[in-house]
């Protein structure tokens, strides 16, 4: 799986010690695949950085983008509007669960969630100063930012200074592991605390992700986002979702938070959102919440490239291909089949503590790091281009997958699961 030269580079890698140049290095793609640069092709079971939902080189989005580039690139929002920002938000406001009514661009996800807590922060102080606390989950990710590290209990974010500005409380899982993550106990436990916490009305606002990515791939207790909302409502709080990797797709649904039927008073969202070809991402914010900022409020955020024109037209495009070609009910029908078959293979197994998943985000839970690790490698030289986080492997794969294509990837994955146990 290495084929990079370790010296000879000049790139320094994010989440990796600077001088590491270890892993494959890319030279193509087309649709669920990728070519490194011996060669070597394996289905590309972690869509980019979770962002090429739709495929690799969906020409109706390249063509977008490079037309909006030769017409007009970007101009500043802070001086000036971009008829594609415009025509996106409205597209958005269009979508089945689009959690708001009015939308504001940014770059990245971790922009997206700032942001977010940015407009909670200003109606909490024109509602209630003293609601400056927040509450996340422990095992959730919002970002790589300083101030969205400051909101996860990660071992890998908990280092950094909390530069949020508020108290931030954490929802644990307890004792529980593996399938128990899904029972009713855990959404009982959960619940239990999450009114604990909201009780002292320290709280505004409660940040959560449908989906915990990073924090090892874990589907929330069915039923669970529901109470959490209406919990919310209940003691008053902010309900904000981190739907970065759940939005637009992704578990079947065009967002996470349609499944339970719940609607957030903010939500960020931002894979997904161009398919991989340029950076961008959205807060959509409900007008009864917004209305009830103090008069002029100013929301003071922005940044150079923020609602570029060309990736606004690069979006527009994809949420079109996506109607058309029926990404998002393939997500979730490819998804279906794929949890049955790794079930079917790997639930019980020896050395599998789980096996989950919701829409095209499944994972396999391991009984430690360095198998996880072993199976990854595995499966990247029999095919399969996995992703790894902690004992778990993750695959989040294009919704362009084929049949055939659906049944590699649960072979190979199966198959570097049972040599890895069986080495052991």
């Amino acid at each position: 799986m290495n084929s990079g030269d370790e010296t000879a580079s000049a790139l320094g890698r994010p989440w990796r010690a600077p001088h590491d140049h270890s892993g494959p290095t890319f030279v193509a793609g087309r649709g669920a695949w990728l070519v490194d640069r011996d060669g070597h092709r394996v289905i590309d079971a972690t869509s980019g950085a979770l962002n090429v939902f739709c495929g690799h080189g969906v020409e109706q989005v390249v063509d977008a983008y490079v037309s909006q580039l030769r017409a007009l690139a970007h101009v500043d929002m802070s001086q000036g509007l971009a008829e594609p920002a415009h025509l996106l938000a409205d597209r958005l406001r269009d979508l089945p669960g689009h959690g708001g009514d009015r939308f504001f661009f940014a770059n990245s996800g971790s922009e997206a969630i700032e942001l977010a807590v940015r407009i909670s922060s200003l109606y909490w102080a024109a509602v209630d100063s003293t609601r400056t606390d927040i509450i996340t989950f422990e095992r959730g990710y919002h970002g790589s930012t300083a101030l969205c590290q400051s909101l996860s209990g990660l071992p890998q974010t908990s280092t950094i200074e909390d530069r949020c500005g508020a108290t931030v409380r954490h929802l644990t899982f307890g004792e529980l592991a593996g399938a128990e993550l899904r029972w009713p106990q855990a959404r009982e436990h959960i619940t239990a605390q999450l009114r604990s916490l909201l009780a002292d009305r320290a709280v505004g606002t409660v940040l959560v992700e449908p989906f915990l990515n990073v924090g090892g791939g874990i589907r929330l207790p069915e039923g669970l986002l529901g109470d959490i909302r209406r919990i919310c409502d209940e003691y008053g709080a902010l309900l904000v979702l981190d739907e970065v990797f759940t939005g637009l797709g992704r578990t079947g649904a065009w967002f996470a938070h349609e499944h339970e039927g719940v609607r957030p008073d903010l939500m960020a969202f931002s894979k997904g959102l161009t398919n991989g070809v340029c950076a961008l991402s959205a807060v959509a914010a409900d007008e009864g919440m917004l209305e009830r900022l103090p008069s002029g409020s100013i929301v003071s955020y922005g940044h150079t490239m923020s609602a570029s024109a060309a990736a606004c037209a690069a979006a527009s495009a994809t949420l079109e291909h996506m109607r058309e070609s029926g990404a998002v009910s393939a997500a979730r029908e490819i998804g279906t089949r794929l949890l049955g078959a790794l079930s079917r293979e790997l639930r019980g197994a020896d050395g599998v503590v789980d096996v989950r998943g919701h829409g095209l985000a499944l994972s396999v839970e391991l009984d430690g790091t360095d198998s996880a690790e072993n199976v990854q490698r595995v499966a990247y030289d029999l095919g399969a281009y996995t992703r790894q986080q902690g004992s778990t492997v993750m695959l989040a794969p294009p919704a362009c997958l084929s049949g055939e294509e659906e049944d590699r990837l649960a072979d190979h994955l199966v198959t570097a699961v049972r040599k890895v146990v069986a080495a052991r």
